[in-house]
């Protein structure tokens, strides 16, 4: 679906969910190459910059919370050279960035002073990536819970799920947070779309907000990776406990069934073998050596965690 917003001094081209009706209208009307929309509607694009004839391509990576492809995705964004025209090229999970162009636009419009596109570009990339900010911290709160939960119950594979899937969304904001940040830096580069020092200055604040992003992803990865490690090196400290428990109680039941395989041998002339309270004896001797095999490993420290 393709539809038009006209500003002062350029027009806003909405494509969403872009069909091959779409498509022909896009090459055919504004000249805009077949590849440029591939590029532009991939799910699965990497972020960048891309320059084809009069146009520029920005493939930026968003925040889509109920993605069911990943914890990002890339949103197209292309502009034509002259600054007459604005496209995004948005899927259902990405269309609420036309939310946000509409609120600053708003913002950014005054009865003196008309909207800039590069202004409205460089706020819409300021608030787009402050959201990535806010999933980690969001990643960080659901995270306390789940080591709280590692610490009190037996029954953790629910929780050691969760905690994955924590570390599947960090890496996909992290790789996210590094494209986008290439991504400015090519921004910057760029000789086809010119910026003022000004706004060169707000993309660098971008740049910073993004960075802080890192920082905090990073840390929260790290803190993630090391309650996992701790489990594990928790689990496998449970687990070979565990076995030599179970080492130690196979060596002390198996004195009985040497003691009485013993004595159920046909073989003549056994200690005691002939006497009526034999049986009695031969019980008493498989506790004896039981409590003191016991003892042994008790003393040893076998038991010891």
């Amino acid at each position: 679906m393709i539809d038009v917003k006209e500003f002062d001094n350029f027009k806003w081209v909405r494509a969403h969910q872009v069909s091959s009706d779409d498509r022909k209208i896009l090459h055919r009307q504004y000249q805009i190459a077949n590849e440029m929309i591939n590029y532009a509607i991939d799910p699965y694009e990497s972020a960048r910059v891309e320059v084809d004839g009069d146009y520029l391509l920005m493939i930026f990576d968003i925040v889509t919370p109920t993605s069911a492809i990943a914890t990002t995705e890339p949103v197209g964004i292309m502009i034509e050279k002259t600054g007459a025209q604005f496209i995004t090229f948005t899927r259902v999970e990405t269309r609420y960035i036309e939310t946000y162009i509409n609120k600053i636009s708003s913002q950014l419009s005054t009865d003196e002073q008309p909207v800039q596109l590069a202004d409205l570009l460089i706020d819409l990339l300021r608030v787009v990536s402050s959201r990535f900010q806010s999933v980690i911290l969001e990643i960080n709160r659901r995270r306390a819970p789940i080591q709280r939960a590692l610490r009190e119950t037996k029954q953790v594979q629910t929780k050691i799920d969760e905690l994955m899937s924590l570390q599947t969304d960090l890496i996909y904001l992290l790789n996210s947070l590094h494209s986008d940040k290439e991504l400015l830096v090519s921004l910057q580069g760029q000789k086809l779309i010119p910026l003022t020092a000004s706004q060169l200055e707000r993309l660098e604040d971008v740049q910073v907000e993004l960075q802080q992003a890192v920082d905090t992803g990073e840390l929260s990865q790290q803190v993630t990776n090391q309650v996992e490690d701790s489990y594990a090196a928790i689990a496998n400290n449970n687990l070979n406990w565990t076995m030599k428990l179970l080492t130690a109680l196979t060596i002390i039941l198996t004195i009985p069934t040497m003691v009485s395989g013993f004595y159920g041998e046909n073989v003549k002339s056994l200690p005691m073998a002939n006497f009526d309270s034999g049986w009695l004896i031969t019980i008493g001797v498989m506790l004896l050596l039981m409590i003191a095999t016991t003892i042994i490993f008790w003393v040893s420290g076998f038991f010891k965690r």
